[in-house]
């Protein structure tokens, strides 16, 4: 068990780590958007990138997660080649072909989404981002799965370093905004695309028309796409409904908040997400396998609870030193609560194991309507009274809602029984440490970090009095740091 945990957590650093470089754009450059656009345009770019995120999910027709199931599956086969040609270039054409009627009323969408109609060039653009990001997706899962950890992470800093050049010239040198964001944006993603296609997806195909492949992918991923939608929705609503009751300055304040929140998605939890669906796949036979996914989802929410709490008792000091526009530092008042969000969202890898391994994708799609509902219905009572916090609350209620509901239908089907009240365990200590530290009132910084550092330390220290670990676990942690303690000798 313990040796599937490093291996998980080796895979979790590189791949983990390309996925970051990948993805984390739109957080380094948030000392350019403080400096260089007013908090009102600022909403207006939140509002294109929420349209770009669920398009990406809706428009990938399941192809994208069927890949994932599939390649293990059709490379014993050796027929996935073939496969892969008939998915990649089938999403191709189903993209294209999806996103020319929205072209064609793009004035109608800016004026919605943004209330301007003179963003509706910018909407356009954002449709070839949404290709362009569906695309570089298979060549990511590619690399992964055949573990070429290297070349996946050059892609991702590759598209990274370029898109990021682009944006500090357009914005920085010309001055153009939140269109330079979304040119440069495209503009990296174009050449990536091009670059994978030509070194990842064509020397892997196999030139023949099998249209069973594509429809294979599409009958197992449409109940997948059609849950990722009404989930997709239900994580984009609070941007929706903030925009639709309050300001666009509001939603700024509230976008803000959500990318420093999103540091937490990113880093942790999408990295350890990514790393730990293949491991499932290969696991799928083995002996035990029923431990190793239970266990798994009790050291994710170990780690990823002391991850976020020295993440929330020190960003503010490091943002600090990036950037002081404080009509942005208005937003921050909702990072806590979406970090517990984002946390409660990273369970998902976990506890719906049940439903991918059988297949069972379309189950997905009653948790995913009813969060959404419940969102929506929340954001409507709380936004009015509360404004940008009400929105935050509702996304934490609303996805406790969506999880214990995957895990419902998913233990029908495999009834691997999670260690829940270990889970509660860790969620009741990780909250009582942070609101400890957050309301003492210690105003000298010296003192504040001490005691930050000590609430880091004892919260395992709890955990362990409460019997949390088993023995076998506090023997290898202890044999484990033997073996450091015994290299850091030997090297000194």
């Amino acid at each position: 068990m313990l040796n599937k945990l490093r291996n998980l957590g080796k895979q979790t650093f590189v791949y983990g780590f390309g996925g970051v470089l990948n993805k984390m754009l739109g957080f380094i450059l948030i000392p350019m958007y403080m400096t260089h656009i007013p908090i009102g345009k600022f909403g207006n770019l939140v509002y294109l990138e929420t349209l770009i995120v669920f398009l990406t999910a809706f428009l990938s027709y399941g192809i994208a997660p069927a890949h994932q199931r599939f390649f293990y599956i059709e490379k014993e086969k050796n027929s996935y080649g073939v496969y892969l040609f008939n998915n990649f270039f089938g999403s191709f054409v189903l993209i294209v072909v999806s996103i020319l009627p929205i072209l064609f009323f793009s004035t109608e969408i800016a004026t919605v989404l943004c209330k301007d109609s003179e963003l509706s060039g910018i909407v356009n653009l954002s449709m070839w981002i949404v290709l362009t990001e569906i695309l570089f997706g298979y060549s990511l899962q590619i690399l992964q799965y055949e573990e070429s950890p290297l070349q996946f992470m050059l892609y991702s800093a590759f598209k990274l370093i370029i898109t990021f050049a682009l944006t500090y010239i357009l914005v920085v040198n010309f001055s153009k905004g939140i269109e330079g964001v979304i040119i440069a944006r495209l503009a990296g993603g174009c050449l990536i695309v091009l670059c994978a296609l030509v070194l990842v997806i064509l020397p892997r195909c196999t030139f023949i028309v099998n249209l069973k492949s594509i429809k294979q992918s599409i009958i197992f991923g449409l109940p997948f796409v059609l849950s990722t939608l009404g989930y997709t929705m239900f994580t984009l609503s609070d941007r929706f409904m903030l925009n639709w009751l309050s300001t666009s300055e509001e939603v700024g304040k509230y976008g803000f908040g959500l990318k420093i929140a999103n540091f937490i998605n990113l880093i942790f939890v999408q990295t350890i997400g990514m790393s730990y669906f293949p491991s499932v796949m290969r696991n799928e036979l083995q002996e035990n396998n029923f431990r190793y996914y239970r266990k798994m989802l009790t050291y994710y929410c170990f780690i990823i609870a002391l991850l976020i709490l020295g993440f929330l008792f020190f960003y503010q000091n490091i943002l600090w030193v990036i950037g002081k526009n404080m009509e942005y530092w208005d937003g921050l008042k909702v990072v806590p609560i979406l970090s517990l969000s984002f946390m409660v969202m990273g369970m998902n890898y976990f506890v719906g194991v049940g439903l991918f391994l059988k297949n069972q994708t379309k189950h997905y799609l009653i948790p995913s309507f009813t969060a959404l509902t419940i969102n929506i219905l929340m954001n409507l009572w709380l936004i009015p009274i509360f404004g940008m916090v009400g929105a935050a609350f509702s996304v934490v209620v609303a996805q406790i809602l969506y999880t214990g509901l995957l895990a419902y239908f998913s233990n029908r089907y495999m009834k691997i029984n999670f260690e829940w009240n270990k889970i509660l365990m860790i969620y009741c200590i990780a909250i009582m440490c942070f609101f400890s530290i957050s309301y003492t009132g210690i105003t000298n910084n010296f003192f504040s970090i001490i005691a930050k550092i000590i609430a880091l330390l004892v919260f395992p220290f709890i955990l362990y009095k409460l019997k949390f670990f088993e023995q076998i676990e506090i023997q290898r942690f202890k044999e484990g740091v033997a073996k450091l303690y015994k290299r850091i000798f030997n090297i000194l």
